[in-house]
């Protein structure tokens, strides 16, 4: 299952040895072996680097040089991520274990190569001539994997950051085409939910939607409903992970605030507006609902766990925060 990674950190590994740590271990064990193929490997491996032709003996062959950055450039493109990150540890092990495995093949051998470069995206203004990124569309598990193959080939961490790969570059024009791009390049690898769709689509106006934090500052910049659907997800999403709250998963708290969103916006109609309309006219509206929902979140994820009735979870935690976040702000339910 995919997982949220702290809001705004590295793809560093030292940041995921809490969710990773059986993986590095079996990892370190393998690469670590005295006699075998994986003995050779980490021999090869090791004889690669020190030549620097990581690439020509670890990437697959392609005709043209591609574009190189180093796995720290890499680690540090978070930092244009404009919606939290999604890491997913079975496609990490996959890559190191699986049928094409970097360490060790199901079913015995071990890949030559990494199959698929990872892939960045640039979003270019050719009026202005400026450009944003990198933004990793396809690899954010890949440039993991690779970090826990090092490590246990015994790599030091600085080692590691500066090790040059080959990747793929792509260039859009919009923040929507980049995440429109994500999307569509991870679909195979592993399902997007709902809730993730949502954000990343949501996040194309420009609202920025890594945490609390980033969704205040920028909550202005929502262009339609869709963008304030999105943020309230993210909303109660940051809110119970900050809190510890783990009795739901990520995707089911940003369904629940979606799902809150569109209970409210059904019932009340705030000055003789729309509800989409009086929260754009002054977003502190937002602000307001958003609080008034991450207050009432512990009580009602406890009602909502007690709730024995069938339907989804998001919809029980959704019915057990409307009265509280109605009655805060003034609404009805």
């Amino acid at each position: 299952m995919a997982l949220n990674a702290n809001s705004f950190t590295s793809y560093e590994l030292s940041n995921y040895e809490s969710i990773l740590g059986n993986l590095i271990a079996e990892v370190d064990e393998e690469m670590n072996k005295l006699k075998g193929g994986a003995a050779k490997f980490r021999s090869d491996l090791l004889t690669s680097i020190r030549s620097n032709n990581f690439i020509g003996a670890h990437q697959v062959t392609k005709p043209e040089p591609g574009r190189q950055m180093t796995i720290g450039e890499l680690c540090q493109s978070y930092k244009h991520e404009v919606t939290q990150q999604v890491i997913d540890p079975l496609a990490i092990r996959k890559i190191l274990f699986g049928p094409d495995g970097l360490v060790r093949k199901a079913g015995g051998g071990r890949a030559p190569y990494l199959m698929e470069d990872i892939e960045v995206g640039f979003i270019y203004d050719p009026i202005a001539g400026t450009s944003i990124g990198p933004v990793i569309t396809s690899g954010r598990n890949r440039t993991i994997a690779l970090q826990i193959m090092l490590r246990g080939a015994g790599l030091s961490p600085d080692a590691i950051n500066n090790l040059k790969v080959r990747v793929s570059v792509i260039q859009v024009s919009t923040p929507e085409e980049l995440q429109r791009r994500i999307i569509s390049a991870n679909t195979g690898s592993r399902d997007f939910s709902r809730a993730e769709i949502r954000e990343r689509m949501g996040s194309a106006g420009g609202i920025q939607l890594v945490d609390r934090s980033t969704i205040e500052q920028t909550i202005v910049m929502a262009r339609n409903e869709r963008n304030f659907k999105a943020a309230m997800g993210a909303w109660l999403k940051d809110a119970a992970h900050s809190t510890g709250l783990n009795t739901f998963t990520p995707a089911q708290y940003s369904d629940a605030g979606n799902s809150l969103w569109t209970s409210l916006a059904k019932k009340n109609r705030p000055s003789g507006k729309t509800f989409y309309s009086w929260v754009k006219s002054d977003v502190r509206n937002f602000i307001d609902i958003a609080r008034a929902a991450e207050s009432a979140l512990p009580s009602a994820v406890e009602l909502a766990r007690r709730n024995n009735a069938s339907g989804p979870a998001s919809s029980k935690l959704t019915s057990a925060l409307l009265p509280a976040v109605a009655t805060a702000c003034r609404l009805v339910y």
